[in-house]
Order: C-alpha cells, then sequence, then structure tokens
C-alpha cells in the first residue's frame, strides 16, 4: 500500500477510473464479498455496491483499504459514528 499521511480522525474516498477506491479513515470491514463492501468510517458506515471487488491492502491500524474491481454506487447509510466517539459519553458532553 503506498504510504501517505492520514490525519487521525480524518475520512477520505479517492476513485481511480471506477476500478479502484482508495479509503482512509477505515476503523474496520464490516461485511465484504464481490459485489458489496460495507465499511465503518470515521465519518459512518459506508456501502460501495460494484462487482468483481476484492481488497488488495488493508490496514486497519493506519485506516486505510484499498479496493478493486467495478465501482457502480457507494452510500453512507448512518450518522457519524466516529464523530459521536470523539464527541465522548452523554455524560462527558453533559458535564463539560
Amino acid at each position: 500500500m503506498d504510504q501517505y499521511p492520514v490525519e487521525q480522525g480524518t475520512h477520505k474516498v479517492e476513485i481511480f477510473q471506477r476500478e479502484s477506491v482508495r479509503l482512509t479513515g477505515v476503523l474496520h470491514v464490516e461485511s465484504f464479498d464481490e459485489r458489496q463492501v460495507v465499511v465503518e468510517t470515521e465519518m459512518g458506515t459506508l456501502a460501495l455496491m460494484g462487482e468483481e471487488f476484492h481488497i488488495t491492502a488493508l490496514d486497519l491500524e493506519k485506516g486505510q483499504m484499498i479496493l478493486e474491481g467495478m465501482l457502480f454506487s457507494l452510500e453512507y447509510s448512518s450518522l457519524d459514528r466516529g464523530a459521536r466517539r470523539r464527541e465522548g459519553s452523554l455524560l462527558q458532553r453533559i458535564f463539560r
């Protein structure tokens, strides 16, 4: 995987010719098959749909993933889970 600096708590999606996707801010892979990949990112749950998907690089310590295959669509399906984590628990937010 190419090394490039990523700030903690950031999320980025780079699409190359709809055949390769580079993601940063990946917290974990929720599900994966050749037609759909679902990942939890710093900005929420992201579903990528397409065909012939395969993960060519994955480094969860750095939050980076490279996915290859034909990309048809991508969709965020939840609120900003990463931001909620950074804000702290309900009690921590109340007693600031």
